[in-house]
């Protein structure tokens, strides 16, 4: 699940600390997202089947097995909201282990917004989200003077504000309004904050706290109107947003006082046609809201409830695609299944996302990073081989000189960024291991990958490959595809035989664990794992390519979907 950091969230608390942007970052900069990456942004001939796992954050790559994730539980509530805004009902089914995390993300980064999140799962069916234990745990948190602190806003009145908004919602969805002395109280002070001339956003706040109590809204809040929008098209992108901010402030206001909202419905609608795709799922609440209130159907949000619906998962909960962040790991697997597939790995979008990236404060300076940059820059690019990777790819500190078992599996991995950057590495001396438990026989087929990568044809006489072929053909329980295709590959490789018992083995894997949602061409890591995964992808696509086809041709002599083919 995606966690957001508590800097990040309490600077985004739905509207909780009142006088800062929902819509602002933890750095305080606008977020917007790129638009949507094509054959012309990335300089290759045609439509690019991987364009989907470009990341909106850093236009780096992202692991598609990140899709089989929900996003954090303050999202997902804003996107189920949402979806209710425009009509639908969606249902969420939590297993208790599912529940236990969703919940304890909502909690850790707030005691009284957190729960508030919660009761749109409750809402969708998630009984057990929220309970009365939670009305409990939130009612240790009122304060003699009227409101509820949330430890984490702090104290000041707009955080105080924030907090008995929030606190009164839980308390209403679990059908535990307080004692009503504290009820008094709470009014009272809700009452006073009225009088002090507060802004669009604090006013809809106190007008629906005060709606949840069963009291008047006062006259003077009444008196308040949606904020103009015939200068929205020169604002900033701060300012837009705050403008959102306000009328949505503004609307949940003039519910509360029981007024219908007179809102710039043509503004509004425009501002979501132009921006379903790439606003963050708070925002897309606050505009269908402000919708919906000024009396728009559920037809305006048709684009919102496509986008979302898309992003569901089997149990009902919500991933955010535009959340992922690429990584120059699945950027690299990327470039890889390209080569394989003889497409060509030029990209000049890829390649400018990976300097950028570098320039970036927080960049990654480590030899792994510097190494695959500089893999990535040759295959996007056709960018040279800097000194400092060359020597990197000979120090024995970074590539293991000596390959004992404990460092197999790292060593062929740095021997692959090597070669991909194009940087030579001496061959290692090596330690003998037994080559009998799965563990073993993972690593030994490791070493066999590396070896090859380095162009040393020979393989290590103790390599048991009759231990090699049993991983292929029978593999233990709970064995990833990528072990089975590398064990096969490394079995090959020693000389192995491609016969009728290995292929079937190996075919009927294959196909078990082949094609996702949305991408057809990619495999599932397996073992129960239904995430898909770009290593497993090349491993089995780099095992076919060594069987000459055959692993992957159909009945029809034609070959299975691969990286290659166009997403559907």
């Amino acid at each position: 699940m995606k966690k957001a950091t508590a800097r990040a969230a309490v600077a985004a608390l739905a509207c909780a600390v009142l006088a800062v942007s929902c819509t602002a970052p933890s750095d305080g900069t606008a977020r917007s997202a790129p638009p949507a990456p094509d054959a012309a942004a990335s300089g290759r001939a045609s439509a690019d089947p991987f364009e989907t796992l470009v990341s909106r954050q850093n236009g780096l790559f992202y692991h598609p097995f990140l899709r089989t994730h929900p996003t954090s539980a303050q999202d997902q509530s804003f996107a189920l909201r949402t979806l209710r805004e425009a009509g639908a009902r969606p249902t969420v089914e939590l297993t208790a282990a599912v529940s236990d995390e969703v919940r304890s993300d909502a909690l850790a980064v707030s005691a009284v917004w957190g729960r508030y999140w919660l009761i749109a799962f409750r809402d969708a069916g998630a009984r057990n989200a929220l309970t009365g234990a939670d009305a409990d745990a939130v009612e240790r948190l009122y304060r003699p003077g009227g409101w509820y602190e949330d430890p984490a806003l702090g104290d000041d009145p707009a955080q105080r504000l924030s907090a008995t908004w929030a606190a009164l919602e839980v308390l209403g969805a679990v059908g535990r309004p307080g004692p009503g002395k504290r009820q008094e109280a709470t009014a009272r002070w809700l009452t006073s904050l009225a009088d002090g001339d507060p802004g669009l956003e604090e006013a809809g706040a106190i007008a629906r706290s005060l709606r949840l109590l069963g009291r008047p809204v006062p006259a003077r809040l009444k008196a308040l109107k949606a904020p103009p929008m015939a200068d929205f098209g020169s604002l900033s992108p701060d300012e837009r947003a705050q403008r959102l901010l306000d009328t949505y402030g503004y609307v949940t206001l003039a519910e509360s006082a029981g007024i219908a909202p007179e809102v710039d419905r043509t503004a509004w609608r425009k501002a979501l046609g132009d921006n379903a795709e790439a606003l963050e799922y708070d925002q897309l609440y606050y505009l269908a809201r402000v919708l919906r209130a000024g009396g728009e159907d559920g037809d305006a949000l048709r684009p919102v409830v496509r986008r979302l619906e898309s992003s569901r998962l089997p149990d009902g909960t919500v991933g955010d695609p535009s959340s992922y962040v690429g990584t120059g790991d699945a950027s690299l697997f990327v470039q890889l299944l390209r080569t394989l597939a003889g497409d060509g790995a030029r990209d000049v979008r890829l390649a400018r996302a990976v300097r950028e990236e570098k320039e970036t404060d927080d960049a990654p300076d480590d030899p792994v990073s510097r190494i695959t940059r500089a893999a990535l820059l040759r295959s996007a690019a056709g960018d040279g081989v800097p000194q400092d990777v060359r020597a990197l790819c000979t120090d024995g500190s970074v590539v293991p000189s000596e390959v004992t078992q404990d460092d197999a599996v790292e060593w062929q991995r740095m021997v692959l960024l090597c070669a991909e950057a194009g940087a030579e590495t001496p061959a290692p001396a090596v330690t003998a291991w037994p080559v009998r438990t799965r563990q073993q026989i993972r690593d030994a087929a490791a070493l066999v990958d590396g070896l090859t990568l380095l162009g040393t044809e020979k393989v290590p006489a103790w390599v048991d490959t009759a231990a090699l072929r049993r991983a292929a053909i029978n593999p233990e329980a709970g064995t990833p595809l990528y072990e089975q295709a590398l064990a096969a590959l490394a079995y090959l490789r020693a000389g192995g035989k491609a016969d009728a018992a290995l292929l079937s083995a190996l075919r009927s894997e294959q196909e078990a664990q082949h094609g996702c949602p949305g991408l057809p061409g990619l495999y599932r890591i397996g073992a129960g794992d239904q995430g898909c995964d770009l290593k497993t992808t090349w491993a089995v696509r780099r095992l076919d390519r060594q069987l000459d086809g055959r692993l992957l041709r159909l009945p029809d002599g034609t070959h299975a979907p691969s990286g290659s083919e166009k997403q559907g």
